[in-house]
């Protein structure tokens, strides 16, 4: 193989090869930026869950909202195990500078009986854990502008109290606060001191909420756990929980983001191999006489083709080299999207190894592949056909061609998984150069009409390089297809998100407090705005299925007031019919967490109660995005029986017909003060939903588009490969009068019938694509109704035809510049 004969056959068209190599590179970078952020992801996701909600293994709480610290001084006596008591109460930050509203020094006061245990794990940047003051993260020091030494001030219900910062750790979930003053409007500061100090400062003392409790590696987790549930009998009104990392709703979301992902990035090395094959296919058939005198002076039909062969090589290990580099920074870039997406916070490095390998072997063996039929007609050459003079002619289009293309399209009908769009797409490229050239023949009267003489000829060189034309158009159709289904199903999950979560949040606002009182039900209704409240409580409960624990939300319901507080969406009977018919021991499910149970109507579920395992019967199943769309609803008074709590923290809010959200929210936070940790409304909601649906879309978008570039760069290449066909014929042409305008809006207008036909066509694959996956396709076991989103693929369409307008600028401009002279003497 002579590397530098092919470089210099390669530098004979170097717009022709830099638009190659841009494709491979563009293909080769997207399936390694895919591929390495998707695996770090993967990866992370599940250590990046336990570090930060499973430290503990098992956790004790009250039935009441405090019970005695005596509790931990038993469970301190058990054997390989650490154990903390945490006792956390609301307060504000003593802060006087400007601007700053009281609801934004909102402060969570975390007291732990040590600070530097296993249990809590903390990373520490600055200072000593054990020094007895006060504990913030990087991220609340940053903010506050303190460091260890500086003393804090907070204004609690006792008075003013103070202490030093001891130590700045990591961010971390024990100590989760807004990342910024602005951020205060909506979430607390945290910060952690030493339990004596937390139980002075409230006036609690030998006061905890609960003990969290972590098994040392020699430790039998069995007998652990029945040493603690023989202490939460004793003590009566205590129950023990073992933590539980809950992946399945949230690891199944990602797995169809990632699903998608993969083919957005995988369509861009597919469709570089398209533009190869093309450009291979018309430099074979431009260069026959080259090859042609070759083997008059002895060259052998393999040697002509290891030739091309290093060509193809060449351009492939260029480009490969140029994408990885690329896909490097696009690895990254996905990877920091993904992780704001998820909310996954984690400094870890990048799995890169499978990326790299798997693109690299794509970048190399993809062009190969591609080019594999060019090679074996450079081989082929007839040096007496050479001789004679003959217009280039496109590849015939095999008879069985369209016939599978049509079959596999239809065998998508039959697939109910994303992966359909793998031979739907294959069934497009086999079954569009008859398409292309059925909307050839729609177009040239319009062509005609419209534009008349340039239109004319734009016309008759789509149809006489019918074959190369079409194969480019594909490109540009293929992407168009994949964005409309991507941008469809964003709008489409966002309003059937939108249509649950204010069918099914229970009110206009809900009111988290950190401990409630009598009075709060009472006040709430007073509040000028709010027309009615209502308490609720809502218990995680440890549910067993198939051996394995798992979190369920569990939530307390009434039938006389569920019809006005909708926690759900039920269709047949109504809300209050279906909470009233529940029997002693039935529940209802909501639609994601029977998916994940996996059985049926009338079956019994197991679930932790103060008692023990206790079987449920599941009478109904429900929609609701309460708690992200996860739980299960069951009557007050067997919730009570069941699981024992005595005491409400929530509260929904329905308010006055005029009344501002955000104003209401002010007088709620004026009236309650501290004691209102969080408040939410369905619009916050559908905004956080609607931003993590958007994110994902655009992700996959952003990908697709780069695909699309890669249609463009093909058109660019196709329009120019034809414009040196016809050197000769332009010539004479602008040698007999036609202007160089006339050339120009005849190449554009060429260029501009193949995005056109990409477009239509690939629109109305888009539109078959929505149809396909409406059937099948969910989201949290969330589906969606079919539908045309007309503006969305008006705007795509748009988008289309302006890059195949871009694309034709520089041939056009090419094209103008033909003289007679040149002409006369191009071979």
């Amino acid at each position: 193989m002579n590397l530098q004969t092919a470089w210099r056959n390669l530098m004979r068209r170097k717009l022709r090869t830099l638009l190659t190599i841009i494709s491979i590179v563009i293909g080769v970078s997207a399936t390694f930026g895919v591929i390495a952020s998707v695996d770090t992801a993967k990866r992370t996701f599940p250590l990046y869950l336990k570090a930060a909600f499973g430290k503990a293994d098992y956790t004790v709480s009250g039935t009441a909202e405090y019970f005695p610290e005596t509790v931990q001084d038993d469970i301190e006596k058990l054997q390989h195990i650490a154990s903390v008591a945490v006792l956390k109460q609301p307060t504000t930050l003593h802060w006087e500078q400007e601007g700053v509203a009281s609801i934004q020094k909102r402060v969570e006061i975390s007291g732990y009986s040590n600070l530097d245990t296993p249990v809590t794990a903390f990373q520490v940047v600055e200072g000593n854990l054990s020094s007895g003051g006060a504990v913030i993260t990087d991220r609340t020091a940053s903010v506050w502008k303190t460091g260890v030494g500086d003393t804090i001030t907070f204004d609690t219900v006792n008075g003013k109290k103070q202490i030093q910062i001891a130590a700045i750790v990591k961010y971390t979930a024990e100590l989760m606060g807004p990342s910024s003053w602005s951020m205060a409007k909506y979430h607390p500061w945290a910060v952690a001191v030493p339990l004596h100090e937390a139980q002075e400062w409230f006036d609690l003392p030998g006061k905890i909420q609960n003990v969290q409790i972590k098994a040392l590696p020699q430790a039998d987790s069995h007998v652990l756990q029945e040493r603690l549930n023989e202490l939460a009998k004793r003590y009566g009104n205590i129950y023990t929980q073992p933590v539980v990392i809950q992946f399945d709703s949230t690891s199944n979301e990602m797995n169809t983001f990632f699903m998608a992902l993969y083919i957005a990035g995988f369509l861009g090395i597919a469709l570089s191999a398209i533009v190869i094959f093309n450009s291979l296919y018309v430099s074979i058939k431009e260069r026959k006489n080259e090859f042609a005198t070759l083997k008059t002076i002895g060259y052998t039909p393999a040697q002509l083709q290891g030739l091309v062969l290093s060509e193809v090589i060449l351009l492939a290990v260029i480009g490969t080299a140029l994408g990885l580099v690329f896909g490097f920074g696009l690895a990254y870039l996905l990877k920091a999207v993904v992780y704001m997406i998820f909310s996954i916070r984690d400094d870890g490095g990048m799995l890169l190894g499978k990326g790299i390998v798997i693109s690299a072997a794509s970048g190399i063996l993809v062009p190969i592949v591609a080019a594999l039929y060019p090679i074996r007609q450079a081989g082929k050459v007839s040096v007496i056909q050479a001789l004679k003079e003959t217009a280039a002619v496109s590849a015939a289009q095999k008879k069985w061609q369209p016939i599978l293309g049509a079959l596999l399209i239809l065998s998508a009908f039959f697939i109910k998984h994303l992966l359909l769009v793998v031979p739907l797409s294959i069934g497009i490229v086999l079954l569009y150069p008859s398409l292309f050239k059925r909307f050839v023949f729609v177009l040239r009267p319009v062509y005609t009409l419209l534009f008349g003489f340039s239109g004319t000829l734009a016309v008759s060189n789509l149809h006489r390089n019918l074959g190369r034309t079409a194969m480019t158009s594909v490109i540009l159709c293929l992407g168009i297809a994949m964005i409309v289904l991507m941008s469809s199903l964003n709008s489409a999950f966002v309003q059937t998100y939108e249509k649950l979560i204010y069918a099914s949040y229970g009110g206009n606002l809900d009111v988290m407090f950190h401990h409630s009182e009598k009075t709060d039900l009472e006040q709430l209704k007073q509040i000028e705005g709010v027309a009615d409240a209502e308490m609720y409580s809502m218990h995680s409960v440890i549910w067993t299925l198939n051996g394995q624990k798992r979190n369920l939300p569990v939530f307390a319901v009434d039938a006389a007031r569920i019809d006005r507080f909708p926690l759900f969406s039920t269709t047949g009977s109504t809300r209050s019919q279906l909470i009233g018919s529940l029997g002693n021991g039935e529940l209802i499910l909501d639609k994601v967490a029977y998916s994940v149970w996996g059985g049926k109507i009338g079956d019994s579920i197991m679930l932790d109660t103060l008692q023990g395992a206790q079987s449920f019967k599941v009478v109904a199943v429900v929609e609701t995005m309460k708690n992200g769309g996860y739980g299960a609803f069951m009557t007050k008074n067997l919730f009570k029986d069941s699981f024992g709590l005595t005491y409400e923290k929530n509260a929904l809010v329905l308010k006055k017909e005029g009344t501002n959200p955000l104003e209401l929210r002010e007088k709620i936070f004026d009236r309650f003060g501290v004691r209102i940790m969080k408040m939410f409304g369905p619009e916050d909601q559908v905004s956080v939903v609607s931003s993590m649906l958007t994110g994902s879309f655009s992700v996959i978008n952003f990908l697709v588009v780069l695909s699309i570039i890669i249609s463009g760069v093909g058109i660019t290449n196709t329009l120019l490969l034809n414009i040196m066909e016809r050197i000769r014929e332009l010539g004479m042409m602008r040698a007999v009068g036609v202007t160089r305008r006339q050339v120009i809006h005849m190449v554009i207008l060429e260029g501009f019938g193949i995005g056109l036909a990409a477009t239509v066509i690939g629109c109305a694959f888009g539109i078959l694509l929505i149809y396909l996956t409406s059937s099948f396709f969910e989201i949290n076991a969330l589906t969606y109704q079919f539908g045309v989103p007309w503006i969305i693929i008006l705007s795509i369409a748009l988008f289309g035809l302006l890059v195949s307008l871009i694309s034709s600028f520089t041939p056009a401009s090419k094209a103008a510049k033909t003289h007679l002279s040149e002409a006369l003497r191009y071979e």
